[in-house]
């Protein structure tokens, strides 16, 4: 796939990354929907170390009322695109949000993650795994 870059809405935050995605998936959780305004958050997962940023980032701390755990929601201080999250269930990975990506064509989300949040009218995808809590909470 090679390089990943993207930026925010109004190009004041970018971002690039040479590795590959560690996972892509399709996030239900609640704060995810309230963060995106919409029915879930499509993250692309990448090691931090490999992940570089350019612009400056405002970050809303949340605690999940899904999981319990701290997740760092950065964005846009200007034009409000939430950016990454970085998240305490996931030391050293950086969720890019998938929307800022500038080539999002090859993305396929791998799994769904927080389905037991997911709203009814969204139905499980055939052949790509919904599980109820997190990777790790599954």
């Amino acid at each position: 796939m090679g390089k990943l870059d993207g930026r925010c809405l109004c190009g004041a935050v970018e971002y690039s990354c040479d590795a590959e995605p560690a996972f892509t998936a399709v996030c239900h959780c609640r704060d995810c929907q309230r963060q995106s305004g919409t029915a879930f958050s499509v993250i692309v997962g990448v090691p931090e170390s490999d992940f570089r940023l350019s612009g400056e980032l405002a970050t809303f701390d949340t605690v999940g009322e899904d999981h319990g755990r701290e997740t760092h929601r950065r964005f846009c201080p200007t034009c409000g695109s939430p950016v990454i999250s970085e998240s305490e269930g996931l030391p050293g990975v950086v969720l890019i949000k998938a929307g800022t990506l500038d080539d999002p064509t090859w993305l396929q989300p791998q799994m769904e993650v927080w389905g037991r949040s997911a709203h009814p009218w969204v139905p499980a995808q055939e052949g790509r795994p919904r599980v109820e809590r997190g990777p790790s909470a599954s």
